[in-house]
């Protein structure tokens, strides 16, 4: 060896080795210095190989560095041999690969084989003694020196994790809550230790069941964090058996342990521990650490978990006798404030409210409910409670004697049950109302005095949430609640019996005052049901020996009734109690009375029913009905019938007032709709008197009078309706089709009503179908629509329609007859102003036809022009005496005639006055324009704004040269006129614009014609050509050239005079169907004038 080592700076070098390796911060870098010494000790190429899995710690973060083994074959040997091996080259072969040699050496120590040292010489020489003794004493100087830098190596790693370890459990040694222990413990080992994933389930006492509690997972690039919560059944999987045999269980390779259960949101698990959490023997839950490498997890990794583990299961532990701590302290905070809360009111409704909510809010149950026990009803009855649940159970029963069921079995027995898992239990029925999760339940009698007065019932959503303690602390807080129920109950009695004192103070006053019957059995109802448990209540009247309803409360009237009607066997019950000197209750399995068939209840409800006497002489019954059974006892039949023998003294002290009232009221109503009448004189001012009158004499809600028009209805005055209302009944015509219910009263010619529903509104009047009086009185329901015809004899004028107003059923005959009255005096009005407008419109006619006609004589010429060379006739006759046709001939400078003609669109009055009009503006046009086109245009800008009433003129206006003979014209929309020529031709002088007052700035235009010696120039109206004869024939344009044609050598007057007698032969004996004109020129000779 010594030979080998050529200086003392190489026994220097190699005394440093231990001390280089330690300082080397990777196993590449140890390895390289390992290489280095042996190439200065000895010539040759130096490999190492070292075993990796030895060395490598787990926080180690570089790959994969040497091989599993090695690969070269003298290391393998010399592992193998446990000692250095060689290869010297062959001797007597000279051959060149023949002289490779190698030596190689195992690196061991205390037993392990940490590696393998070999030196190449691939030509040789070959090693002498002495290298390999240095060899060899090389190998185990670098064998004890990496054994020992391991050891320091391993021993800083583990000062480092004891730390870590130290640290977590530093941040988890104060938290008390079981929850955010497990959050922060997943979470910390997560993020120090870099596993995959870590989970923490904890074991209650007696559970089979694993809880989760918290995870935390690595973040994965591109991917959610997963959130896993599970449920571990004990014993199942490799979690639960953990929890189970108690003992840590490690699997390096998850794929090929058949316990593993593989979750979708972790699907990189490829190997997995989990360390139960134990205090001496018992298991408090369960730590689960996953990673997604195989072989994960180092011995090393494993002592740490153990330590963290133990740590959490201190800390669990902790945790839960902080917890239990805080539950007793709560449990006596518990009883103390119950008590306090009890012995501040006597109400029962807030003490069961506030003991339900201070249980809930201290212990966190999710359904906390109190009952009171009734065992005379045998009923148990839900009065408050707490959780998902309470609003859905308000009115929720239970029976008493209900074989199955918790807490029907302890109400009965006087015992609490603590189920810990109802599903064990047999007694145990689920919940009726969702959330259907109850899981456990304590149920706990409230006794005073060994009376089972109510009962606390608490579940719970999750198994064994209720201990021993917990039944003891809510036996003593039941005990508490008990006497303060007791309590309340005296105090509840005891306010009841005064509260029936004052009550029947209320019924005893009406018998003094002057209270009408409607008020008095209103109060009597009102009071019975703030004295008795009633659902619904009513007082039923004898009228000529038959009861009938007169009030009700909890039922609609009319069904009550119907219900009587279509089965009156439920009546005999009432009939019976007429004779009873006693009220009647019903028993379970009596009967069915009318209201509690009409209400729906169950054939067990309860009723009693009480006569209503004055001395020997029955008024009727008053009847009160509940859908619960056995609702009521003896304490509920004295009331009743003390009830009923005062009110049977107020409702005949009523009946009398009543009868004294209608009667006044009956008078004074009719004599102020008479006063009205009488003092007015305007129709509408009479009708709106008496429509303002009703409301105020007879009450009514709406009321509406209708004029009746060819079978049209026109609201004429209304009372009551919403502007919607009025724009649907009032503001638009009716037909009469279209409203059953005022046609068939129209029909009958009599007054007709209606029952009405409470929600009824106008715009169903027009979907009533008829029901006779009879019928309607029969059913006396709340409202009635009335329908009146307002006639005399058979002359209809109009309806009355009104509806009563809420309780109107008292004086209602008398109102009746009151309503009739006034339909009269209306029908009476209307008669009288329809004679007085006749004769008004008789006297303005005649004065307007007078005028009218005055006017248009006025404007028709009197005398037409005269010429040696022209003969001019015109004819004017009207249908009416007034008309709309006018013409005239005007003499215009420079030997000139303006020849018009013109047809007003109306008849009467407004057209003579337009005609009156036309022609004013037609000659002022003729003198500022210079055409006839200008002239009409001109008249046609003066008419626009005064014909927006649907009024225009169509009319012919020409210019006759009397001197050339030609006639400039412009036809304006009218009847073409006729130019008949000397030889018997016939020429139409056709339109050449609109008819006048049609629209602004129309197209006129003007045409010339030259007239000759003979030529005959017709212009007529369309009343000519357009009169029907008594076969309904029009006399037409054919017949009109006819006689024109035999007329050519006539004069211009027998033309006109020809076709009026030919007119009058066809339309007689018929009178003339339309104004008709006509105007005739005719040239006679030629020439000039002077």
């Amino acid at each position: 060896m010594c030979a080998a080592i050529q200086s003392s700076k190489d026994w220097l070098q190699l005394a440093s080795l231990g001390e280089q390796l330690r300082s080397e911060d990777s196993l590449s870098a140890q390895r390289d210095r390992i290489a280095k010494m042996a190439s200065r000790l000895i010539n040759g190429r130096v490999d190492v190989w070292l075993q990796e899995a030895i060395f490598r710690l787990p926080d180690w973060e570089d790959g994969q560095l040497f091989p599993p083994h090695p690969t070269l074959d003298g290391m393998k040997r010399a592992i193998k041999s446990g000692k250095l091996v060689k290869k010297q080259k062959n001797k007597g072969k000279k051959t060149t690969a023949s002289r490779s040699t190698f030596a190689a050496v195992p690196l061991e120590d205390q037993g392990l084989t940490l590696g393998a040292l070999q030196v190449t010489r691939p030509k040789g020489p070959e090693f002498s003694t002495d290298e390999l003794n240095l060899l060899q004493g090389l190998g185990q100087i670098i064998s004890v020196n990496l054994f020992a830098s391991h050891r320091a190596e391993v021993e800083q790693f583990r000062l480092r994790q004891l730390n870590l370890v130290r640290e977590v459990s530093a941040q988890i040694a104060n938290v008390l809550d079981i929850n955010e222990l497990a959050a922060r413990v997943t979470k910390l080992i997560q993020k120090t230790f870099n596993f995959y994933y870590v989970a923490f389930f904890t074991l209650e006492p007696y559970d089979h069941v694993l809880h989760f509690r918290a995870s935390a997972v690595a973040l994965r690039k591109g991917k959610r964090k997963a959130a896993i919560a599970l449920q571990v059944e004990v014993g199942q999987g490799l979690i639960g058996e953990a929890a189970q045999i108690g003992q840590e269980i490690v699997c390096d390779d998850v794929q090929s342990d058949s316990r593993y259960r593989f979750i979708d949101s972790l699907p990189e698990t490829r190997s997995e521990v989990v360390i139960p959490l134990k205090i001496e023997d018992r298991i408090l839950g369960a730590l689960d650490v996953q990673s997604n490498q195989p072989n994960a997890f180092h011995p090393i990794d494993l002592l740490i978990l153990r330590a963290l583990a133990d740590n959490v299961a201190r800390a669990v532990e902790g945790a839960r006798l902080y917890s239990d701590l805080s539950r007793r302290a709560n449990q006596l905070t518990l009883v103390s404030e119950v008590s306090k809360s009890v012995t501040s009111t006597l109400e029962l409704s807030q003490i069961m409210r506030n003991a339900a909510k201070l249980i809930h809010e201290k212990f966190g149950y999710p359904h906390v409910s109190l009952f009171t026990v009734h065992p005379n009803r045998r009923m148990i009855m839900y009065e408050a409670g707490s959780g998902r649940r309470s609003k859905k159970l308000e009115g929720f029963t239970i029976p008493l004697d209900e074989e199955k069921g918790i807490m029907p079995w302890v109400a009965r027995e006087g015992k609490a049950v603590l189920a810990n898992d109802v599903t064990k239990d047999k007694r145990y029925i689920p919940s009726p109302l969702p959330p259907r999760n109850t899981h456990s339940e304590l149920c706990v009698p409230l006794t005073f005095n060994e009376r089972v007065v109510g009962l606390l019932d608490i579940q719970s959503d999750k198994l064994n949430a209720f201990t021993e303690d917990d039944r003891i602390m809510f036996e003593a807080v039941a005990d508490t609640m008990a006497a303060a129920i007791r309590n309340a109950d005296l105090y509840r009695s005891e306010q009841w019996r005064r509260q029936v004192a004052d009550s029947l103070r209320e019924v005893a006053g009406l018998v003094s005052s002057n209270a009408g019957l409607d008020e008095v059995l209103e109060l009597i109802l009102v009071e019975l049901d703030r004295n008795l448990p009633v659902d619904t209540s009513a007082v039923w009247l004898l009228q000529e020996d038959k009861l009938c309803l007169s009030a009700v409360h909890g039922l609609d009237g009319a069904q009550l009734e119907n219900t009587c009607m279509a089965f009156p066997e439920t009546t005999y019950v009432m009939a019976e109690a007429l004779e009873a000197d006693a009220p009647i209750i019903r028993k379970p399995g009596d009967p069915m009375g009318p209201a509690g068939l009409t209400a729906g209840f169950d054939a067990n409800y309860s009723s009693i029913v009480a006569p209503l006497r004055v001395g020997d002489r029955s008024l009727g019954v008053l009847t009160l009905a509940h859908h619960t059974s056995g609702r009521y006892g003896h304490e509920a039949r004295a009331i009743a019938a003390t009830f009923a023998n005062y009110a049977a003294v107020a409702i005949e002290n009523a009946r009398l007032f009543d009868t004294s009232q209608e009667q006044a009221y009956a008078s004074a109503a009719l004599l102020q709709v008479a006063q009205a009448v009488v003092s007015l004189n305007d129709l509408d001012e009479i009708l709106a008197s008496i429509i303002r009158i009703m409301p105020i004499l007879i009450g009514v809600k709406r009321v509406v009078l209708y004029r009746l028009n060819n079978d049209v209805l026109q609201a004429s005055q209304e009372y009551g309706f919403s502007e919607e209302e009025e724009a649907l009944m009032t503001e638009k015509s009716l037909p009469l089709d279209e409203f059953p219910f005022v046609s068939w009263a129209l029909e009958q010619n009599s007054l007709v009503t209606y029952p009405l529903k409470a929600e009824a509104e106008p715009k169903d009047w027009l979907m009533i179908q008829p029901q006779r009086w009879d019928e309607a009185q029969a059913l006396e329901p709340e409202r009635l629509l009335i329908a009146v015809p307002l006639s005399i004899k058979y002359d209809v004028f109009g309806i009355l329609l009104i509806e009563e107003d809420e309780n109107a059923r008292r004086f209602r005959s008398r109102r009746l007859e009151i309503i009739t009255g006034i339909a009269q005096q209306a029908a009476l009005a209307i008669q009288n102003d329809l004679l007085q407008q006749e004769m008004v419109v008789r006297e303005r006619l005649e004065t307007e036809v007078q005028l009218a006609r005055q006017i248009q004589q006025t404007f028709i010429p009197s005398v037409l022009p005269s010429h040696p060379n022209w003969q001019i006739a015109a004819r004017w006759r009207t249908a009416r005496q007034v008309g709309g046709d006018f013409y005239d001939v005007i003499e215009l400078p420079n030997h000139k005639l303006g020849i018009f003609i013109a047809d007003v669109a109306d008849k009467g009055m407004p057209a003579a006055l337009f005609m009156a009009l036309t022609r004013t503006l037609i000659r002022a046009a003729i003198v500022e324009t210079s055409s006839p086109a200008a002239a009409l245009r001109r008249v046609n800008d003066l008419l626009l704004p005064d014909t927006q009433q649907g009024m225009f003129i169509t009319a012919v206006y020409g210019e006759l040269d009397l001197n050339a003979g030609t006639f400039t014209y412009v036809n304006a929309g009218h009847n073409p006129p006729f130019w008949v020529k000397n030889d018997g031709s016939v020429v139409k002088l056709t339109r050449t614009s609109i008819a006048l007052g049609v629209m602004e700035q129309p197209i006129v235009e003007e045409h010339t014609v030259a007239i000759g010696v003979g030529d005959t120039l017709l212009l007529y109206t369309d009343g000519l050509t357009e009169a029907f004869s008594p076969t309904g024939d029009l006399f037409g344009e054919v017949r009109l050239l006819d006689v024109m044609s035999s007329l050519q050598a006539g004069t211009a007057e027998e033309v006109i005079q020809s076709i009026e007698e030919r007119l009058n032969d066809f339309i007689d004996p018929l009178p003339l169907g339309d104004d008709m004109t006509m105007l005739a020129i005719r040239m006679v000779a030629e020439g000039v004038s002077a």
